[in-house]
């Protein structure tokens, strides 16, 4: 069994815990070649740093309950941005009572939903930040949710206080699409009445990934329990493609109130 020096504990729910090789292991991971531009620098000191590879001979299959995510299918207004790096959406805390929050799944906290955003690459086959087996997906989206009893800037500074489900998302040309990415792939910032977190998860949720992390942007607080969906879901070529960013691989991603900042910010 791995050791979190070298990996961290995995879940994968119809359950099931793995641990993982990291994905920078052998080399310093970061967009492009190694670099990020010098987030290797900042990112690879630490014993739970992200994005990992998970390799199925390395998973242990654990029973859990089944994780739930409460008010995802709420409806409500977000503020969604195309920054240039990257499409998110977040205002979610305007919501009160509604926001949307999960819990289960071997959580021992509730948490809040605040951020939801997305990575690609130039080529389908870098996409995701995460690697199964080697392998990237096409793309990756992170669900961010932070401790329901925790400040953000609190929660940067507990082994558990952010909580990120990750979604990958396969490209077939004739296969469904995901009505909330056409909705995210738009233009710049502007205020959605009407967004529905949802369609954002694949039909089923109970098998996933999951060990003990960190952000995958400066400063990488080690503070995330990763939870990575097992089931896809899926995009036509065309959503895709219409997604006209910088490919990320090429950019230093520099997030629009990226996680780290808002902390730091939260402070002063």
């Amino acid at each position: 069994m791995l050791t979190q020096y070298v990996a961290a504990r995995i879940t994968l729910l119809l359950p099931f815990i793995i641990e993982g090789t990291r994905a920078d292991e052998g080399g310093h991971w970061g967009y492009g070649d190694n670099n990020g531009y010098n987030w290797p620098k900042l990112c690879v000191v630490g014993l739970r740093q992200s994005p990992i590879d998970i390799r199925v001979h390395d998973v242990n299959y654990v029973l859990l309950d089944r994780m739930e995510f409460v008010h995802y299918d709420h409806i409500g207004p977000a503020n969604i941005s195309n920054n240039g790096h990257t499409i998110e959406a977040d205002g979610f805390e305007t919501w009160g009572e509604k926001q949307p929050y999960i819990q289960g799944g071997g959580l021992k906290y509730r948490y809040r939903l605040v951020r939801v955003h997305f990575h690609w690459a130039q080529y389908d086959h870098f996409g995701s930040e995460h690697k199964i087996g080697g392998l990237h997906y096409p793309a990756e989206l992170h669900l961010v949710h932070v401790r329901h009893d925790l400040t953000l800037s609190e929660a940067v500074r507990k082994i558990d206080g952010i909580a990120v489900v990750g979604v990958f998302l396969m490209i077939e040309d004739n296969g469904s699409s995901t009505a909330a990415f056409s909705s995210v792939i738009e233009n710049i910032i502007f205020p959605v009445r009407g967004f529905r977190t949802q369609p954002l998860l694949p039909k089923h949720t109970e098998a996933f990934y999951r060990y003990e992390g960190s952000l995958t942007t400066p400063e990488c607080y080690e503070a995330v329990i990763w939870t990575l969906l097992a089931e896809p879901i899926t995009i036509n070529g065309t959503q895709a493609h219409n997604a006209t960013l910088p490919p990320l691989h090429e950019l230093a991603l520099v997030m629009r109130g990226d996680i780290g900042d808002m902390a730091a910010k939260e402070q002063h």
